[in-house]
């Protein structure tokens, strides 16, 4: 009896959190997903997150800004409903404007075209074609940072001007309007979830692939461009990712992606893996994306709830005042990757301290504790002998207080010395008398290029332990996120074949739905997974309302 308590429990708690995800239980949210746009709520399952988005009221304060004068033709499908078809179908895998225009001619119904407040006439194909191609450009030229033709091969000279029409506030809004979906989308979490978040993100680029020959790179400009995407460039598997002209190059942009990722490293049911920021560039150039990208994640997440930031090798190489110091301002710890063939010493030197590996310990520590990851990757030393080497350097480590203010200081104080074997930092040998500390604690900022040497590699836990394998594991979440938005069945979106138009807006636009209805069906997923833990899937799966005879509800309309 008790066991079925808690199924019982575990199935009321499935059904509630799925009304406040989605509007639906689980099987309603099913069976209108599958439904197809002949369903009123099909199109309203969309139609919610685009009016919770502010997405629409955002593209009508660009439009009043541009607009000249009252003059042109008057739009026959509106900002919200162009956003609304382009959504559903994205998530239905297929948004060419071929196929949207299929769905207005042949499978909406009076219902639905009254929801899009579309005229109810109908028309050919073509025209319904031609209305989409329509509507979508005002809205891309709205987010358009470049005047460039989007026709025909660009010439060298075309590509120079282009260059000098760029428009930086087009650009913000493009990245504005993509992170405000994505937003709507993770606010579709159940209160008592969104409330366990603790903070960790990992964050990651990935390639957008386009159709076509790649461009040559962005400062190459006496060459025409080959690709009718004219302003993108080029990608590579190596290195920063910038195509340098080698026949695998493919054409495509980057996006800057950051995720929330659990709340401890062993908890994966702690909370869910969601894009929560993104930021789009051309690949290999990526100066100011990725600190771009973490702030439009901190539009939806307080100060309180920033933790630990995880990043692989390319994100701690950056100039500090680029990135380091300022997530460490937004309240951010990074947790960075170390390894590799390294010069022998320490990083940085600040006070009575030295960053070795990212972590700060006394001056005095022993060399050979300092040089051991670089012993270790040119095979110096054994795999075993370097994590004694860890272990040891634990006791000559700085304690971190705390999370950096909002200027970026930091707190750190000194372990004890005595007991300790130090060593002199210039010529090596040991100490006879223990080093009289110049004080008890150090504050760490970005106030000098001493400091700044530190900021650069700076990580919340100290490399190659074991507490530090299981927190930077969390950052292979955010390859996992741009494996599941773009190879996901449901959307296809890495797929190029399905993005046939062009420019920046355009893909970024389209990879930013893919994102939020991805983050929408991750919802879902995890809500399976929780109430999974005391419920067999196959009883969830088949979990629907009933009525007082056992017979089936029809599915609900959401509020």
């Amino acid at each position: 009896m008790t066991r079925q308590k808690g199924i019982d429990a575990a199935l009321a708690q499935f059904d509630h959190h799925m009304i406040e995800a989605t509007g639906y239980t689980h099987h309603e949210y099913a069976y209108i997903r599958a439904a197809g746009p002949t369903s009123l709520e099909h199109v309203m399952l969309y139609g919610s997150l685009i009016d919770e988005s502010g997405a629409v009221e955002f593209l009508e304060r660009c439009q009043n800004e541009d607009r000249k004068s009252a003059a042109g033709r008057k739009p026959q499908l509106s900002f919200r409903a162009m956003l609304i078809l382009f959504l559903m179908h994205i998530d239905n895998g297929d948004a060419r404007y071929g196929t949207i225009a299929k769905t207005l001619f042949a499978r909406t119904t009076p219902a639905t075209r009254d929801y899009l407040e579309m005229s109810q006439f109908l028309s050919s194909e073509r025209q319904w074609y031609l209305r989409v191609h329509r509507s979508m450009n005002r809205i891309l030229d709205l987010l358009e940072p470049w005047d460039v033709s989007k026709k025909h091969h660009v010439t060298a000279v075309e590509f120079i001007a282009a260059k000098a029409t760029y428009s930086q506030e087009k650009r913000d809004r493009a990245e504005d309007l993509v992170n405000m979906l994505l937003h709507a989308s993770i606010k579709r979490l159940p209160a008592d979830i969104r409330a366990r978040y603790k903070g960790n993100v990992a964050i990651d680029a990935t390639p957008i692939f386009l159709v076509g020959e790649p461009n040559y790179k962005w400062d190459r400009e006496d060459n025409d461009r080959l690709n009718l995407n004219a302003m993108s460039t080029r990608y590579t598997r190596a290195g920063n990712h910038e195509g340098k002209g080698h026949e695998d190059d493919e054409a495509a942009w980057e996006m800057e992606t950051v995720v929330t990722v659990a709340n401890t490293p062993h908890d994966k049911l702690s909370f869910p893996v969601l894009m929560s920021g993104a930021s789009f560039q051309h690949p290999g150039r990526n100066k100011y994306g990725p600190l771009r990208a973490m702030k439009q994640h901190c539009k939806l997440f307080d100060r309180d709830e920033r933790h630990r930031l995880m990043a692989d090798q390319e994100y701690n190489g950056f100039k500090p005042h680029r990135f380091q110091a300022e997530i460490r301002k937004l309240g951010f710890r990074g947790v960075f990757n170390h390894s590799g063939k390294r010069k022998p010493g320490k990083d940085a030197t600040i006070g009575d301290a030295v960053l070795v590996d990212g972590f700060l310990f006394v001056k005095w520590m022993p060399r050979h504790l300092m040089n051991s990851t670089g012993d270790f990757a040119s095979g110096r030393i054994s795999k075993e002998v370097h994590i004694a080497h860890i272990e040891a350097r634990k006791q000559y480590a700085l304690t971190p207080h705390g999370r950096p203010d909002e200027d970026g200081y930091q707190r750190f104080t000194y372990p004890k010395l005595t007991g300790l074997m130090l060593f002199d930092p210039v010529t090596g040998a040991r100490l006879k008398r223990t080093p009289t500390l110049a004080q008890q604690s150090l504050t760490v900022g970005p106030d000098s290029p001493e400091a700044m040497r530190v900021i650069k590699n700076l990580s919340a836990v100290q490399y190659y332990t074991e507490e530090w394998h299981a927190w930077f594991g969390l950052r292979n979440r955010a390859e996992e996120n741009n494996l599941w938005f773009k190879s996901d069945v449901a959307t296809d979106i890495g797929n190029p074949e399905k993005r046939r138009a062009r420019g920046y807006a355009y893909h970024f636009l389209t990879a930013g739905m893919a994102a939020a209805v991805s983050n929408i069906r991750r919802i879902v997923s995890h809500l399976e997974a929780e109430a999974s833990v005391v419920v067999d899937r196959p009883t969830l799966r088949a979990r629907r309302r009933v009525d007082i005879d056992g017979n089936p509800l029809p599915p609900a309309i959401a509020a």
